[in-house]
């Protein structure tokens, strides 16, 4: 019984992990306009949490997404390549755009945090900007496929 009961807090764990991951972006939008329309000016702690969380999204939408073409062209009607879509190659290639996700917005957010100090102190236009540090490398990665023609 104390079996069953770990593996469920397990899973529960796991689809909280992913819906927060889903929701990440909007969320990372629209909370920190909420509380400062609300007056919060102490907001240094959700800035923190932001930065800490942004590498994490941003892997998982960097290989949700970059992998996403690939995994459909895939499994489309009629392909008879259909098995290669779980192959070993298929997933180190989701994981080397995850981990391009990871790294880049740690080092995009790095270059932000270094530069928003000399330019502004408002935490509007910081959490207004933030987003394009987070999403730096999905941004790069989209931009060069479609310029390539991928």
């Amino acid at each position: 019984m104390e079996a069953l009961k770990a593996i469920g807090r397990f899973v529960l764990a796991q689809v909280a992990i992913l819906a927060f991951l889903a929701a990440a972006p909007a969320l990372m939008l629209v909370v920190p306009f909420v509380l400062i329309a609300h007056g919060d000016r102490n907001l240094g702690g959700l800035a923190f949490l932001y930065m800490a969380a942004g590498p994490f999204v941003s892997a998982v939408w960097t290989a949700f997404f970059m992998s996403l073409r690939r995994v459909l062209r895939m499994t489309t009607f009629g392909n008879r390549t259909a098995y290669d879509s779980f192959s070993f190659r298929t997933q180190a290639i989701s994981c080397g755009w995850a981990l391009y996700g990871f790294l880049g917005t740690l080092v995009a957010e790095v270059a932000f945090n270094l530069a928003f100090r000399a330019v502004s102190k408002s935490p509007a236009v910081y959490f207004a900007v933030a987003p394009f540090a987070v999403f730096s490398p999905l941004l790069l990665a989209w931009a060069r496929n479609t310029h390539a023609g991928l």
